[in-house]
């Protein structure tokens, strides 16, 4: 029997929405702890094992005994939600920038499970403790605890990277599991090598945990059936069949690969609870369409299916999972575009379900036909509706073949997390593996290595008492001050990557080249993946090439006043407004002024290939990131005042853009400044955010406003034939004002009554209502229309 046979396109479709409001109804996320406990439970029966051996039994003995359930809407068997805790603060109504300090203690996440009946705290804290004696979470505290002066604020930050890279699930969606044991088990006959012969092993129990997990969701299936309505028996005798059939064999249409990739996500995920964030999907148009075209299923069915696909990834309810990134549209190794009938279908199933997970993002390049650009206007002009992330596909080949990825890879790259391109399941890019802080470490070096926010002494290569001559060479003395920081960061960072490599996952290795290599993907001695690095996100760049731009004009016109700016960044400005007023006034990035234009392009010029030039555990470079996923917030809060008239305590600019309030001379000219950085070199990614003014755009339907909004904002800045240099590969955008957003907070039964308006922050959704004051005015500030008017 097939899915058409049961079940109508509204059918489907009202089922994913009734199932996504039992989870958005769930207030407790316990499935991760009992993870924990079954594990806890089972260490000393493979206490002796090699630690890839020992992960792969534990994740067997999750699936064999975590408990499951198969809720009345679902069409699908599997979850995520067992995988995730209520831990992610940027969706926390309690959150506070004063407070945060990173997710940098894995036992913190006990914090987040409230005591009741069943799990007590009692309980909680057993757990807690145990894991405070894991050999992992003291490799951690071994990272930390030496760097503490730089972290504590925020000069560097580092962390152990758990999810952010992109499996690739094909060859198990279209051969089957057992396909892939079977290569493991051919492996196993000519590998003589200790080492990988124990990965080999490991993969391979760790993929039989799928199976056992299918198995025991098609006894549940039959289970329920026995009691079930004939409607209901029907639909579950389907489930039972599909789940017998995959992912253990290949999926023969829609419905199928659809399961076998729920089940392969959920064990994934498993491997890594709690909180494996930011796992993406690839290219899912091209991951499904096969599947669709063996049955030619039509775009409503199809669309509905998919709609479950996106329920799958919203966990409880805030939808706790965050930063899950699906790409669509793009173009082929040879230039061909690769839109096809799942991409619309796509489209469709994000349009009508307007969730917060997962991200939507779309690939463009210079052939990208109308009808996509057209098909994304409801998204951009819809009040509430989530707006794709946006990639130019032609800058982005270009980006990866100048930092050595194959010709045959290109059309596999992705975007794992926010916005960080990496190969599908070829590439270990430790992509948050790193954090830097441009104008921490400026303030740093105008005070001699003293924070200006709380007075400690932080660290300093020179010491310059004369202000006239610390200003004058600021730039070589804030060049050596950043590679001393770098220096520390890269140390610290590589020992949390040591330190992530003692919790092996050989279920993910398999899907990312392990079965070739031998090698888990964790392995900081052995390359498991084909390609690898660590990413280093980089802050506060505007801020940077402004205060830069501020000195010089301070001493030609008024030299004499450099005791005074010393003096005055040190006390916030305070009974100085006089000087402050005139800094504000000096050139600023953004605004088209080739100065100030020029030393953005030169500080991203030498920051690159400072980070670029330093080496993670493996002798791979690390990867430049302009990308400051709210941490421009976050990491603002402990810099003190700075040259450009940016005072203490206030946030930085986002990624590459401007600080708000900044660029007030139009979209024009803010895009002219944009293009002159060197995009060629930033391999990690970068962030950055139009906000748009719906007012500007006068045609009548959604689809003439596609085609408006790609001729206005998007060919000017992805292809635009005046660019002298790499275009610009990644945009967001918020289509509204901050009138608007007001009126959704003060009344949001009137303008959001289903409960949910979409809004962008970095590179994911949210539900706008959902959160802190903080990040909601955060959002209404960098919407910065004056920046963006057309």
């Amino acid at each position: 029997m097939s899915i058409q046979n049961l079940y109508t396109p509204e059918k489907i479709t009202q089922k994913a929405k009734d199932l996504f409001q039992e989870e958005h109804a769930k207030k407790r996320l316990d499935g991760w702890f009992y993870i924990k406990e079954i594990q806890k439970n089972c260490t000393t029966k493979y206490s002796d094992c090699p630690l890839e051996l020992k992960a792969a039994e534990m994740l067997r003995e999750v699936a064999k005994a975590l408990p499951i359930s198969i809720s009345e809407h679902a069409i699908f068997a599997g979850t995520q939600s067992d995988s995730f805790a209520r831990s992610y603060a940027l969706i926390n109504p309690t959150f506070e920038v004063e407070s945060f300090a990173g997710y940098c203690d894995p036992t913190a996440v006990f914090n987040d499970i409230e005591p009741n009946d069943e799990i007590t705290r009692d309980r909680i804290e057993a757990m807690r403790e145990h894991d405070k004696k894991s050999a992992y979470v003291k490799a951690l505290d071994d990272t930390y605890n030496p760097v503490k002066k730089y972290t504590g604020e925020v000069a560097f930050f580092i962390e152990q990277v758990t999810g952010h890279v992109i499996a690739d699930f094909r060859p198990a969606l279209a051969h089957g599991v057992n396909a892939l044991i079977a290569q493991v088990d051919e492996k196993l006959k000519t590998v003589s090598d200790e080492t990988r012969r124990t990965n080999y092993q490991a993969i391979r129990i760790a993929l039989e945990s799928v199976l056992i997990l299918a198995g025991r969701y098609a006894d549940c299936a039959d289970e329920l059936a026995k009691t079930a309505d004939e409607t209901r028996k029907a639909e579950l005798k389907l489930m039972a069949d599909t789940l017998r059939k995959v992912p253990a064999n290949g999926a023969n249409n829609l419905y199928e690969a659809i399961q076998s990739f729920i089940l392969l996500w959920q064990v994934m995920c498993m491997e890594q609870s709690p909180n494996p964030f930011a796992f993406s999907v690839g290219n899912a148009d091209r991951i499904f369409e096969p599947y669709r075209a063996k049955e030619d299923l039509n775009r409503a069915t199809t669309a509905a299916l998919l709609k479950h696909l996106l329920v799958f990834y919203n966990v409880g309810d805030r939808s706790w999972a965050i930063s899950q990134n699906l790409m669509a549209g793009g173009k082929a190794n040879d230039g061909t575009d690769l839109t096809n009938p799942t991409t619309y279908a796509l489209f469709d199933a994000y349009y009508d379900m307007n969730l917060p997970q997962p991200i939507l993002s779309v690939k463009l390049h210079k052939n990208t036909p109308a009808e996509l650009y057209a098909e994304m206007g409801r998204f951009f002009f819809t009040p509430g509706c989530l707006t794709p992330s946006l990639f130019n596909d032609d800058s982005m080949f270009e980006v990866l073949r100048a930092n050595g990825v194959e010709e045959c890879d290109l059309q596999d790259y992705s975007i794992a997390g926010c916005q960080e391109p990496l190969i599908m399941g070829r590439d270990n890019g430790n992509t948050t593996n790193s954090w830097l802080n441009l104008a921490k470490v400026l303030e740093l070096t105008l005070n001699s290595g003293v924070s200006t926010v709380t007075g400690a002494e932080i660290g300093s290569v020179h010491k310059m008492a004369d202000p006239v001559s610390l200003l004058l060479n600021i730039r070589p003395l804030f060049y050596e001050n950043l590679e001393f920081y770098v220096d520390k960061m890269v140390e610290a960072a590589n020992s949390a990557s040591k330190a992530v490599s003692l919790l092996p996952v050989p279920f993910l290795s398999a899907l990312m080249g392990g079965i070739e290599s031998g090698y888990d993907m964790r392995d900081t001695e052995h390359q498991g993946t084909k390609y690898n690095g660590s990413g280093c996100l980089i802050h506060g760049l505007s801020v940077v090439a402004d205060s830069f731009a501020a000195i010089d004009r301070l001493l030609a016109e008024r030299p004499q006043d450099a005791q005074r700016l010393i003096h005055a960044l040190k006390n916030n400005f305070e009974g100085d407004e006089e000087l402050r007023q005139y800094l504000l006034t000096c050139p600023k990035y953004g605004n088209n002024i080739e100065k100030v234009d020029l030393e953005a392009k030169e500080i991203s010029n030498k920051v690159s290939d400072l980070i670029s030039s330093k080496k993670n555990y493996l002798g791979n470079p690390f990867r430049p990131d302009y990308a400051t996923p709210s941490t421009h917030l976050l990491y603002g809060y402990w810099v003190g005042a700075t040259p450009d008239g940016r005072p203490a305590r206030e946030m930085l600019g986002y990624g590459i853009d401007p600080l708000y309030g900044d660029a007030q001379s139009g979209l024009g000219f803010r895009t002219l400044s944009n293009m002159r950085l060197p995009f060629i070199k930033m391999n990690g990614g970068y962030a950055s955010h139009f906000g748009i003014d719906p007012k500007y755009f006068k045609t009548k339907t959604y689809e003439e406003k596609g085609v408006e909004f790609k001729n206005r904002v998007i060919a000017p800045l992805f292809f635009n034939s005046a660019n002298q240099e790499l275009a610009p590969f990644y945009l967001y955008v918020n289509v509204t004002t901050p009138e608007i957003l007001r009126k959704v907070m003060e009344n949001p039964k009137k303008y959001a009554p289903s409960g949910v308006y979409i809004m962008r922050i970095h590179g994911t959704f949210v539900n706008f209502l959902d959160l802190s004051p903080a990040i909601q005015n955060d959002i209404i500030k960098r919407l910065d229309l004056q920046s963006t008017s057309l």
